[in-house]
């Protein structure tokens, strides 16, 4: 029998190197655009999932929860509210009872919330769940791929409009067919992490009004810590009702499921290494028992620490282990974590001086990178190569990991003590690193944009700000992550002389000429400092358009781009090294700032405002005219040695890259750029 021809009836023609291309049905995509808004790693089988709890422990509550999801707890009841100080093992529970849920085909998806890990994001939890429960029923993924099909800007709607057209509407249409579900049970860990107060109160509440008007058949297990929102929210009158409550406590009666956890876990390590049989002796399970103090985290991190294979071996961690018993016993114990905070206190003790600052300003970093969370990127913002990288965070192998190219935290307790000063003492991030960071960003910024002779990217500006030079695309993000930081530190920490001057000396003009080049946005915390700066020092460094009268300043509105919004815009800087940083809707676009031209029929001084600051003229600081560095500094009669002041002059350039058909490009492809 002949084969059937692909194209019937065509005849006198050659093929050379076809390509036959699959044009995917339109419907099709539905599923892609929802994975590309959901969280993956937050699902319960991902690689960053939380440990399940330790064979023969926390048996009581597994129990219970997986009876109620699968018998019922009692009617009305159809959400199990787990909720518990940190360190408890809240969500070594959760992943528990979801492993046991899902062998049971009982498990429509879970999310473990985590904000040290970036999934702190609530308009990703709906889309999340949705995109999982999809996975496993394919009849509620097909209606899905048609509902969002036909309205693609679903996964961005509030949280409201999400879980109606995710799961309200997909679900009754298979409730019509007469299509039942067997997966019926959801799990949020951690929703005290999610970000925002009101976005954790909003999802309580959605939950429960769907088991009140009983428009989904999902009961929900919700783990989290007792926080006052979240106490006030679940003890409503419209929460409460259908809401069973069962309370983790700080509790010594748990001592021997701790005690089973050490013995087993620790004697994997002894073996490992080779230890005389038994090891570590009673006595020193014992006051690791004590230590503990019924906190299973404190416990976990221990076993971590002690087979940490970069130290000097088990018995030597154990050792520095018993010893903080002596000071417990000395210590106070107002704070419930204060055994967990000697102990992280003796992690921090036991870096290496050399690199210590290294470790707190990669911390620091993962605090920072709201726009990048990746550890090529954190490191290229710090300006560490890949093997510094590594060898820092292998000090801290007891509280995180670096997997892939993420940096995982197993609790979010580790962080909380690094950004509180009264627990983490000099180890703080926000005390004198972080101060030294600021200080280190404004040196390689000051070094390329105060240097005439700096070409944007080239080998020189590259090595200033110690990008990765092997991937020249990278180098662009790597200066903007650098900016990114320099204005969030200069925002958050204490405003003091240095940092005065510092901003008063940096030439605003050439970093915003990088920044066009670049083609990305600035960063959106221009507000934060605007508002951070006090009201005296205001005027020398940024000014708000909005302050600025246009009819006055019809120069500088003139060289507004199209789009833009004269009041959300600033200007940086003072004489010759100010630029504008221009906002159109979602993005800002910096622009060096161009002096008026010198004519017979012009000057270069311009009228001032009736602006008032502390009740006297405030001087124009858009004249060329505008006091020196040296004559600002002045004011603030300091004996610490603050950053240079000296700023190289740069001839004065009309910049017309605004007004080239590149730039138009720029703002159209901006325009529709997600903030």
């Amino acid at each position: 029998m002949a084969e059937p021809h692909i194209l019937p009836g065509a005849h006198d023609f050659v093929m050379n190197q076809p390509q036959f291309i699959d044009h995917p049905q339109p419907e099709k995509q539905g599923l892609k655009i929802l994975l590309k808004a959901s969280l993956p790693d937050a699902a319960y089988d991902s690689s960053e999932h939380p440990r399940n709890c330790h064979p023969g422990t926390r048996i009581q509550y597994i129990d219970q929860i997986v009876k109620w999801g699968i018998e019922g707890l009692d009617s009305g009841h159809h959400i199990f509210w787990l909720k518990g100080p940190a360190g408890v093992g809240k969500s070594a529970i959760a992943q528990s009872c979801a492993e046991e849920f899902a062998s049971r085909n009982k498990l429509a998806a879970a999310f473990f919330f985590s904000r040290p890990n970036q999934r702190d994001n609530p308009q990703r939890l709906f889309t999340s769940i949705s995109y999982q429960w999809a996975s496993k029923r394919k009849t509620y993924a097909e209606i899905l791929k048609s509902t969002i099909h036909d309205d693609p800007t679903i996964v961005n709607k509030e949280l409201h409009h999400q879980f109606h057209h995710l799961f309200v509407s997909p679900l009754q249409e298979l409730a019509a067919k007469g299509e039942g579900i067997s997966e019926r049970v959801v799990i949020i860990d951690g929703l005290d992490e999610c970000a925002g107060v009101a976005a954790q109160r909003t999802i309580v509440q959605i939950v429960a009004a769907s088991i009140r008007d009983n428009t989904t058949p999902v009961i929900w297990l919700i783990c989290s810590r007792l926080e006052p929102h979240l106490v006030a929210t679940f003890k409503s009158p419209e929460v409460s009702t259908v809401t069973h409550q069962e309370e983790l406590k700080v509790s010594r009666a748990i001592d021997n499921e701790i005690a089973k956890y050490l013995t087993d876990e620790l004697a994997k390590i002894g073996m490992e290494h080779d230890l005389p049989i038994p090891w570590p002796c009673e006595r020193d399970i014992g006051t690791l028992i004590n230590l503990s103090g019924g906190l299973f985290i404190y416990a976990n991190t221990v076993v971590r620490f002690i087979g940490d294979h970069n130290s000097l071996g088990p018995e030597d961690q154990l050792r520095a282990v018993v010893a903080l018993a002596t000071s417990v016993a000395k210590g106070s114990t107002e704070h419930p974590l204060s055994e967990l905070d000697l102990f992280y206190l003796l992690i921090m003790q036991r870096i290496p001086a050399k690199i210590l600052r290294t470790v707190q300003w990669i911390l620091l970093a993962t605090f920072i990178s709201g726009a990048w969370t990746d550890v090529k990127s954190n490191r290229q913002f710090l300006g560490l190569s890949q093997s510094q990288f590594q060898a820092a965070c292998r000090t801290l192998h007891s509280v995180m990991k670096v997997e892939g190219n993420m940096i995982v935290f197993y609790h979010a307790s580790f962080m909380d003590f690094m950004e509180d000063p009264q627990r983490s003492r000099q180890f703080c991030i926000w005390k004198d690193s972080g101060l030294a960071l600021r200080t280190d960003l404004t040196q390689r910024l000051r070094a390329v944009c105060n240097d005439p002779d700096i070409e944007p990217y080239s080998k020189s500006f590259c090595a200033l700000i110690r990008a990765d030079s092997e991937n020249g695309g990278k180098d662009v993000d790597a200066y903007e992550n650098v900016v990114i930081g320099f204005f969030f530190l200069y925002s958050t920490l204490p405003w003091d002389a240095i940092a005065f001057t510092a901003l008063a000396s940096i030439n605003f003009k050439k970093m915003s000429e990088f920044w066009v080049n670049s083609h990305l946005g600035v960063p959106g915390g221009i507000g934060k400092l605007f508002s951070h700066i006090p009201e005296e020092d205001r005027n020398k460094i940024i000014w708000s358009c909005k302050d600025r009268d246009r009819d006055i300043f019809a120069w500088e509105v003139a060289q507004m781009p199209p789009d833009a919004d004269w009041d959300s815009s600033y200007i940086l800087g003072h004489g010759q090294h100010k630029c504008f940083l221009w906002y159109i809707p979602n993005i800002s676009i910096p622009m060096p700032y161009r002096e008026r031209p010198l004519t017979e029929n012009s000057t270069n001084k311009r009228p001032t405002t009736n602006h008032q600051t502390s009740g006297r003229q405030t001087p124009d600081r858009l004249s060329p005219e505008c006091p020196t560095t040296e004559h600002l500094t002045t004011k603030y009669p300091t004996s610490e040695q603050p950053i240079s002041n000296k700023v190289p002059r740069r001839p004065t350039q009309r910049f017309k890259f605004w007004r080239s058909p590149t730039f138009r490009r720029l703002v159209q492809h901006c325009r529709f750029r997600q903030p």
